[in-house]
């Protein structure tokens, strides 16, 4: 989906920043493209979808993958771990990692679930991105049990499906045991199943990365696991540093934001686009969610803080990779 341009005067860029008093660093536009997918990653970046008119969001994130072998974008924003094995097959790589965005909100649900209740072969499991993040990291836990079918290829298609979901844990007829989800569709699926009528008490979260940090206590230690991250087209960093530069600062203020200060992030949000449909068309959330999902420092997206952000680096992934990679 191409992020429709928006043209922003002095006066609204400054209402934008409002919550930004210490800093300038908004009233500059600055020349450089962007693609990434809705969805959690976009959190992070909010500032420069509202203000940057070639920074685009797409819902079909299938999309980006071969972007990597092109020179159409500046930056692309995917999940790190499956970039990591597309770039490793390149022999000259055009783009790099730059910075980990998220690194912790995927969730397993179990329908009709007790506590302590794990999936096992033979269930009913549904999920998204089959090779990417949250499925390695399934794949660790309990092992390779999803059914090809079940796969679907964005987060939103699956997030669809599941509002089909009856009071009786069915789909269309269909016993669904289990599902993978992320955060912010978690708490909107949570919210829409309720008004339905669902029971909610019965569905059992089991939140992945402490799932898999408690497997793999003995060689994994960081509180966050690598998801989606901003890669950076080496070409153009070696040509414009300081807007790179410029970039990762505001980046780093808006992730203070979210962590710290969320509801200043969903009125900005709001001060621009009023219509919540159009706030969720752009970046697969809207302020809501936002308020919602992160509120009392829950971190709900699983934004990485810039505090542990140079830790989340490339070594970091390849750690992961292969622990995940020995199933």
């Amino acid at each position: 989906m191409k992020k429709s341009i928006l043209f922003f005067s002095v006066l609204i860029i400054s209402t934008l920043t409002s919550c930004h008093a210490s800093t300038n660093i908004y009233n500059e536009k600055l020349d450089y493209k962007l693609l990434m997918p809705v969805g959690a990653p976009a959190l992070p970046l909010y500032m420069e979808i509202l203000i940057e008119e070639n920074v685009e969001t797409t819902t079909t994130p299938t999309t980006i993958p071969p972007e990597f072998s092109n020179e159409n974008y500046d930056f692309l924003v995917f999940d790190s771990t499956q970039v990591a094995n597309i770039l490793k097959k390149q022999e000259n790589p055009l783009y790099e990692f730059k910075l980990m965005l998220t690194g912790g909100n995927f969730h397993l649900l179990g329908f009709n679930k007790e506590t302590g209740t794990i999936p096992v072969e033979g269930d009913n499991i549904y999920s998204f991105q089959k090779t990417g993040t949250a499925n390695k990291m399934f794949n660790n836990i309990y092992g390779d049990i999803i059914k090809e079918e079940n796969y679907f290829d964005a987060v939103g298609n699956l997030q669809t499906e599941l509002l089909k979901l009856e009071s009786n844990f069915t789909i269309e007829g269909e016993t669904i045991d289990w599902t993978v989800i992320s955060e912010p569709q978690l708490t909107n699926l949570m919210a829409r199943w309720s008004q339905n009528g669902i029971d909610t008490t019965k569905i059992l979260d089991i939140n992945l990365q402490k799932a898999f940090k408690e497997k793999n206590s003995d060689v994994y230690t960081f509180d966050y696991v690598p998801q989606a991250a901003l890669f950076v087209r080496k070409e153009f960093e070696k040509e414009n540093e300081e807007v790179v530069d410029k970039i990762l600062e505001r980046i780093n203020n808006a992730v203070n934001d979210v962590i710290n200060n969320p509801e200043n992030v969903a009125s900005a949000i709001e001060e621009k686009i009023s219509d919540q449909n159009e706030q969720t068309s752009l970046f697969g959330f809207n302020s809501t969610l936002i308020r919602n999902v992160q509120k009392d420092g829950r971190n709900g997206f699983g934004v990485v803080p810039t505090s542990i952000n140079e830790e989340m680096d490339e070594t970091v992934i390849n750690q992961f990779l292969s622990i995940v990679n020995q199933n």
